[in-house]
């Protein structure tokens, strides 16, 4: 394996350096080498400074050593890469430690990622709406081909509802109560006329409905009038916890990756 040469991580735009900040300059020193001269085979290695401190002027004397016998070819070799989860917000980390030795280098890799941030609260249930009851049909097929939400007929005592979400009529149901019992042959009088009239008022959603029926008229000439309570909507259900962040992506390698979440780490190695 190539050596690693810098880590960076992926902000979502561009590649930064995880290396600390450049520390202050320190004063200016010149280094030069002077003379260099072989000595003989078993001598000591010699270097002296024929300058100063801050002009250094290096001259070094280096034995004639030996034919030494030739080495053996290093190794390096990716060790282990493990992923530790870090709480939500925090930097992340890596530590690279070798686990061989100079020439038979193992490297392993623990990386430490921020998990993701909690999702967000389901919203609000939309409001419940309020049944407009326009009048009276004589059978489903006189209903008109579309309506308002909330739009309702009446057809031989059953109350039909306008779903918008599905553009259609829906029976609801009977809205009046059962037949009463059958009275005494009275005396033959006039013919009665019936009418009626409806109104709702919108409650809280955790009230039951109802509907309230006055006749404002008589025997012979009834004036019904509805009055309906329709609970409103209520509040939806709290969502769902958001899902734990995906791991970020490892890149090892020379060329530049093409990081897809931030967070992704890339560790630059030599070509």
């Amino acid at each position: 394996m190539a050596e690693v040469n810098d880590v960076l991580i992926w902000s979502g735009s561009e590649w930064l350096s995880l290396e600390g900040p450049q520390g202050q300059a320190g004063q200016s020193a010149t280094v030069d080498v002077g003379t260099t001269t072989t000595g003989a085979a078993g001598s000591d290695a010699e270097v002296v400074n024929v300058g100063s401190t801050a002009e250094a002027i290096f001259n070094f004397t280096i034995p004639t050593g030996a034919k030494g016998p030739d080495g053996e070819a290093g190794t390096q070799q990716v060790g282990t890469v493990t992923t530790n989860q870090l709480a939500p917000g925090s930097d992340a980390t890596v530590v690279i430690n070798n686990g061989g030795d100079a020439t038979a280098a193992v490297w392993n890799y623990t990386f430490g990622l921020a998990a993701g941030a909690k999702g967000e609260d389901g919203e609000d249930g939309k409001d419940g709406t309020g049944v407009n009851i326009l009048g009276e049909k004589d059978e489903e097929a006189d209903l008109p081909d579309s309506g308002n939400p909330g739009d309702a007929w009446l057809i031989n005592g059953d109350l039909w509802v306008w779903d918008a979400e599905n553009s259609q009529w829906i029976d609801v149901g009977s809205i009046q109560g059962p037949p009463g019992e059958d009275g005494e042959d009275g005396q033959p009088g006039n013919a009665a006329t019936v009418s009626a009239t409806a109104s709702a008022n919108q409650v809280e959603c955790d009230q039951s409905a109802a509907v309230v029926v006055t006749n404002n008229g008589d025997a012979n000439a009834a004036q019904f009038a509805f009055a309906f309570d329709l609970p409103q909507g209520c509040d939806g259900e709290k969502g769902e916890d958001g899902k734990p962040g995906d791991n970020a992506e490892v890149f090892v390698q020379s060329g530049t990756p093409a990081a897809k979440a931030p967070g992704a780490l890339w560790l630059v190695t030599s070509s």
